[in-house]
């Protein structure tokens, strides 16, 4: 007994075990302070370092931790004898509690009563974005994001919900850290989202119904996105470096003629073309020669395209006390464009600090800073484009022709060509784009219950657009050698004092706002050019050898505004919500008799899953319904519309040019703002221990007293004046989807899944049915955009193709045309009406480019220390306007490359039967027509990533933390029927953009990038 009494302390003892590890977040990979590790069925326990390290004794092998922290959801894990227990926690799949970000504050995610959506930045971090834009893509309901097109640093463009005007501004409203930012809608790719580093995001929170935007009034009509940025965490600094670098190469070429095939194509149709231009030499025996020497043509896109490189390198350096939090960043993106001579450099720098002096003070600072400079091409919407032309060329062009030399005997010559290679290189179009955000705020603790909060900002924002056309291409040809320079200078200041109220007592909980805002926006432009350029070796650089300068412009607006806003919230045992909001907005840009506008909302709501017979039933975790109602306007108009103004007229006076003023519009003191009333029923679930949750909202939205022009009488001295007149609407439906589909200790798979509709449609045009708009495609067209009450926007009218006229018997069976002369090889337009006659009323509804639904679908695996993820886009039943084919169709035109399935299908003596148009005059191109419709609809893949997490043991004792290696493909494969590059592109600027969208005109090339990086945590 006494040597038994001897060893039951070592066998005791042998049972003790000595755990430790790290404890993570799952999303992100840092470390979590104060993270509590409890043992199972004991009162002991410990909580994890400033670094996330723990350590804890247990007394049996088979103990069970329990890791705990607020915002995450707890981890239960059997220690199974070992002594190294690395754990990552994830966030709470639904939690009620969690604090986001709404205007003007914050709430508690349970007694929100709007259609808020959130995206964290750590979902955003990992897939290492280039743009915040192209991150947030698909990850929203409700939500559409387009691309101008591919190039770097293109912008995008933003729709939630639809647009609610026709002529003003229809993105949303920006709020980057309290500051709002108005974007210049005229251009996507000043969008303030294209400057701020993704690594720099914290969150990001949608608004989508009016009771989360009215407390924006007149900024909110477009719905609102707050971006608020990352600030430093308790504990010891933290250095987090990250790098990834990759190459493009472009994908989904269109389908043109090579060189064998085009000589074929020449050599079959030379005798057609001898009889259609009987007179002419025929062409025919000099191809035949060409071929006969065994000559190689060029593939011009291969020439000018190349694999471009990106480079993208993050680095910051955080941490906080009890007293102080802060946190710096520098970020830089240099990417190459697969055109060669095109390419983005983008600096990014912030700095975000706060300071609390003693128990009811706090100050503090965001300063965000990026410079951003791209060099390429004049792509979209511009007919004399470089990727219009290098298809257009067929492939025996020789490299060093010049534009004024080049014989017109020559077999190869194409009228009024370019010589693709000399424009890529002596064409200059350089952008840079500058913008400092600075805000600095003050908040006083007043009482425990109530907050006063101050704050001044500065956004100041500058954007320069430089081109110089050399003689040797044909934009520079006759004004020997021209420039043009643009820059826009832009200043907002923000001044924002508010009242925070939170109070509860027993059941009843409350909380108030109350806010003043002013804000100031002064802009310049200046423009000028030169031209006549003696010594052009130089370009932009040398303008001393420019002998004649244009007249330059100088502009200037300034525009004021201030708001009052009061909100109040109210909440009943957590389960009955209530909230109200009344905002007061004037605006210099209105008229003098309509300067104020008033936005109110209300919505309420019922979490119906803490009532009794719901917990009884033990079904839902969560069950709430939400329903609102809201007005918003649109204070996105150009300055100075309500006044009087004057135009600068140039005109001949004594033999000499001169300049003078003269009336450009008439005074309207009623202007006033586009209202826009929005109706919201919503649902948000959650079950099976919040591992399926589903929120899903239908909306109405309508815009009344939009802003259109209007025909004058003739005695007023004017045309049109812009009024307050007609309205449109939209409807839609939005579900989001999130799923946990496994959870075991080492294997996690969850999913998030979106899905959208919407329809935009016209209800009232004022004293008009119809509005038409033109020149879509800088060509040709007139009247091809049609608004008309009834009909959605985004629809596109012209002449349906019926078929290809092959005989003398269907010419002779075919109706008069007014249009196109019925000869062999013709198309026929249909004669709708049926009146026998083919004109100008015969003209229809052929598109619409609204897409019927959008969505994503977003997967994560993560199994011990490897993450793998992808995230699928989709778009369906939206047509695209093809204007491509518009230069590639023209199978009569002399010497053009085209289409391989033009040319194969081209009627022509050996193919009478053609289902293409053959060698007719070229006034078939000049119609809008249905063959231009395409079917925009696709299924993207944007990434896919695989990741490693090296375990921290590696390096137990370095300054390492964490490491993450990682391999990304970014656009690895789409599914679609559309033939150009891309069918997810929108040309064009300014109106027609929003009432026509998805049109593709020269538009760059799509492109599938591999991409390999690390990110390290010291």
């Amino acid at each position: 007994m006494f040597l038994l009494s001897c060893f039951l302390p070592f066998v005791t003892f042998a049972q003790e075990l000595e755990v430790s590890g790290m404890v993570v977040s799952i999303q992100d990979g840092l470390p979590l302070p104060g993270v509590t590790i409890l043992i199972k069925g004991e009162n002991s326990g410990t909580t994890s370092d400033f670094d996330g390290n723990y350590s804890i004794r247990v007394s049996s092998t088979d103990a069970e931790l329990i890791f705990s922290y607020i915002g995450y959801a707890d981890q239960n894990i059997t220690v199974n004898g070992r002594q190294n227990i690395n754990v990552s926690l994830k966030q709470a799949t639904t939690d009620l509690d969690e604090v986001i970000v709404v205007g003007y504050g914050t709430a508690r995610r349970g007694d929100v009563t709007g259609a808020v959506a959130s995206v964290k930045g750590s979902s955003i971090e990992k897939g290492r974005p280039l743009s915040v834009q192209s991150a947030l893509a698909g990850r929203v309901a409700g939500v559409q994001i387009s691309q101008t097109d591919n190039s770097p640093g293109a912008g995008m463009r933003i729709l939630i919900r639809g647009g609610s005007t026709l002529t003003g501004g229809n993105q949303p409203l920006y709020v980057i850290d309290n500051f709002p930012i108005i974007p210049d809608d005229s251009d996507p790719s000043q969008n303030p989202l294209a400057d701020l580093n993704p690594n720099d995001i914290e969150s990001i929170e949608v608004l989508k119904d009016a009771s989360a935007t009215a407390v924006y009034g007149a900024l909110g009509a477009n719905g609102v996105i707050l971006i608020t940025t990352k600030l430093g965490k308790t504990g010891k600094p933290q250095i987090n470096f990250q790098y990834n670098s990759g190459v493009s190469v472009m994908t989904n070429t269109p389908n043109i003629l090579n060189d064998q095939e085009y000589l074929n194509w020449q050599i079959e149709r030379g005798p057609q073309l001898n009889f259609l231009n009987s007179g002419n030499q025929t062409k025919e025996q000099q191809w035949i020669d060409i071929k006969n020497s065994g000559q190689r043509g060029s593939v011009w896109i291969d020439r000018i395209t190349r694999p471009a490189l990106t480079n993208q390198a993050d680095i910051s350096f955080s941490g906080g006390s009890d007293g102080m939090k802060y946190r710096l960043s520098a970020g830089y993106l240099g990417q190459e464009g697969v055109i060669k001579n095109s390419d983005l450099n983008r600096t990014n720098l912030s700095a975000n600090i706060q300071q609390k002096i003693g128990k009811n003070i706090k100050i503090g600072s965001n300063i965000t800073y990026s410079l951003k400079k791209t060099k390429g091409l004049v792509t979209v919407w511009d007919q004399n484009s470089l990727l219009k032309t290098v298809f257009q060329l067929n492939p025996f062009m020789p490299d060093d022709f010049e534009i004024s030399e080049f014989p017109v005997d020559d077999p190869t010559f194409i009228f009024n060509s370019e010589n693709v290679l000399t424009f890529i290189d002596e064409v200059q179009n350089f952008s840079e784009t500058e913008r400092t955000l600075g805000n600095l705020f003050f908040e006083y603790k007043l009482t425990d219950n109530l907050r006063w909060w101050t704050s001044y900002g500065i956004n100041r924002f500058r954007n320069s657009d430089s081109q110089f056309y050399p003689t040797t291409v044909r934009r520079g040809q006759d004004p020997n050698g021209f420039a043009k320079f643009r820059t826009r200078n832009t200043e907002n200041t923000n001044f924002q004092t508010r009242l925070n109220y939170n109070k509860s007592v027993n059941k009843h909980s409350f909380n108030a706002t109350a806010v003043f805002e002013a804000r100031t926006q002064n802009v310049n432009l200046q423009t000028f050019g030169a031209s006549n350029f003696e010594e052009q070796s130089l370009g932009l650089f040398d303008l001393s050898s420019a002998s004649q300068a244009d007249f330059p412009v100088n502009l200037s607006e300034e525009t004021t505004a201030a708001s009052y806003l009061a909100r109040l919230g109210y909440s009943y045992a957590n389960k009955y919500l209530l909230t109200a909001s009344f905002r007061g907005d004037a605006d210099s840009r209105f008229g003098s008799n309509n300067k104020w506008g008033y936005f109110p909302s209300i919505a309420l709501g019922w979490i119906a899953s803490e009532e009794k017979f719901m917990k009884d039933s033990n079904t839902f975790d969560l069950f709430k319904l939400r329903i609102s109602y809201g007005e918003t306007g649109n204070s996105q108009i150009p300055t100075y519309q309500s006044l009087a103004r004057l135009n600068t007229q140039r005109y001949i006076f004594d033999d000499a040019l001169a300049v003078g003023q003269v009336p450009g519009s008439i005074a309207n003191p009623d202007l006033q703002w586009e209202i826009t009333t929005q109706y919201n029923v919503g649902l948000d679930l959650a079950f099976l221990n919040n591992r399926i949750s589903v929120t899903a909202d239908a909306y109405y939205k309508e815009t009344n007293d939009l802003l259109l022009d209007v025909q004058l009488p003739l005695t007023s001295g004017f045309q049109t004046a812009v009024k307050n007149v007609g309205s449109i609407s939209s409807k839609g439906f939005e579900l989001a989807l999130n799923t946990v589909n496994i959870e075991t200790e080492d294997f996690r798979w969850n999913t998030a899944f979106t899905f959208s509709t919407n329809k935009t449609k016209v209800l009232d045009l004022g004293e008009r049915e119809e509005m038409y708009f033109s020149r879509v495609f800088n060509y040709n067209f007139r009247d091809e955009i049609l608004l008309r009450v009834g009909e959605e926007v985004g629809t596109f009218v012209g002449y349906i193709e019926d078929q290809v006229l092959n005989s003398q018997t269907e010419i002779a069976n075919s109706p008069d045309s007014q249009l196109l002369e019925n000869i062999p090889g013709q198309v026929k337009f249909k004669d709708v009406n049926g009146d026998g006659v083919i004109d100008s009323n015969d003209r229809v509804i052929i598109g619409n480019t609204q897409p019927d639904f959008i969505g994503g679908f977003n997967s994560e695996i993560n199994y011990k220390n490897f993450d793998f993820s992808f995230f699928l886009r989709w778009s369906y039943g939206n047509d695209v306007i093809n204007a491509n084919t518009l230069f590639l169709d023209r199978v009569g035109n002399g010497n053009w490359n085209t289409l391989a399935g033009f040319a194969d299908n081209a009627f022509s003596p050996l193919n009478p039967n053609g289902t293409v148009h053959g060698q007719v005059p070229d006034t078939y191109s000049n119609f809008m027509k249905s063959n231009l419709i395409e079917d925009g609809s696709y299924l993207k893949c944007d990434y896919i990533t695989l990741g490693y997490t090296l375990p921290s043991n590696i390096w137990p004792k370095s300054y390492i933390k964490s490491m993450r290696l990682f391999a990304r493909v970014n656009n690895p494969f789409m599914i679609t029927r559309y033939g150009w590059f891309d069918p997810e592109v929108s040309s064009g600027f300014g109106t027609v953009a929003k009432v026509g969208p998805g049109v593709d005109f020269a538009s760059y090339p799509r492109s599938v990038t591999f991409t390999i990086g690390a990110s390290i945590n010291l």
